[in-house]
């Protein structure tokens, strides 16, 4: 099924320094960081250790078309790949409108969707009836090699959410048998309070962020985003501190600090704009408990 370019992101990543077994698990990461969507869906291919990859709202596409579960998603601008430049520019007419494309040394390097045709760049009609950049026993390849990885992390995961469960259960007896040692003498009743207080505040706090993961955070953060927030540099997360650096050139920080009061997930939310070069700082504190002040 093909999907017309001004409904898809495009984005050119380099995983050139990660090992190669690990770059899907790298493209997954980049795709939470990336999308603006809830639910995406992605296309990447691959190039020497780099991948263009076309996002697009998987949510909205099965609520418009729920065949499209069926089908394998393409954006019409990926068979583009088919017909590469080794550097220069040009317009390509797909299902709708035009795109502009950037070539640097035979990769795509850049694309933008147009409407109407705004520049004499030489223009490449698609051929919609080809076959994809890739051939079926790569596609499937790259589909095995997805479900390992998804596999590996839900084992990981499950792994992870034992050994903290077990972790917090021997956290609890410990915190029993301090607080049973307050019924001896005021001074070491007085040392063991302290102990069992520090455990126990140790404990509360593992607790709840083992509740509520830092991917659920993020993606509840990005959605509450206003639509010029258009690209997430990088962020940084840490128990109690969130810090998101983005690019948006017309920021209201009235508005960013509304947004994200109403997620009900972060508080003192302070927003800090750079006029020269469209950056934007985001700081917040995490609530602990998903939302509960």
């Amino acid at each position: 099924m093909l999907l017309s370019r001004e409904l898809s992101l495009f984005f050119k990543l380099d995983f050139s320094k990660i090992p190669a077994s690990k770059r899907a698990q790298a493209l997954q990461q980049q795709l939470l960081l990336l999308s603006p969507f809830a639910n995406p869906g992605h296309y990447a291919n691959w190039q020497a250790g780099r991948a263009q990859v076309w996002i697009w709202d998987q949510a909205a596409l099965l609520e418009r078309l729920p065949q499209a579960a069926r089908y394998s998603v393409l954006p019409d601008s990926a068979l583009s790949l088919n017909s590469p430049l080794l550097d220069g520019e040009r317009l390509v007419a797909g299902i709708k409108g035009l795109e502009w494309q950037r070539w640097r040394d035979g990769q795509l390097d850049d694309s933008r969707w147009a409407a109407h045709h705004t520049t004499e760049l030489p223009t490449h009609e698609l051929d919609l009836s080809q076959r994809s950049p890739l051939q079926a026993a790569d596609r499937q390849l790259l589909q095995n090699l997805g479900m390992a990885s998804v596999a590996t992390a839900l084992l990981a995961a499950l792994l992870i959410q034992i050994g903290a469960w077990l972790d917090l259960s021997r956290s609890q007896e410990q915190l029993t048998a301090q607080l049973a040692e307050l019924e001896e003498g005021s001074q070491l009743q007085a040392q063991a309070r302290r102990r069992a207080l520090q455990s126990r505040d140790r404990w509360l706090t593992r607790q709840a962020l083992f509740t509520h993961s830092q991917s659920e955070l993020i993606a509840r953060v990005g959605e509450a985003l206003p639509s010029s927030a258009s690209l997430w540099q990088r962020y940084d997360y840490q128990p109690g501190r969130l810090q998101i650096f983005l690019l948006d050139p017309s920021p209201d920080p009235r508005d960013y600090v509304r947004r994200l009061d109403e997620t009900a997930m972060v508080d003192s939310v302070q927003v800090q704009p750079e006029p020269r070069n469209g950056m934007v700082t985001l700081q917040a504190v995490p609530f602990a408990h998903g939302g509960e002040q």
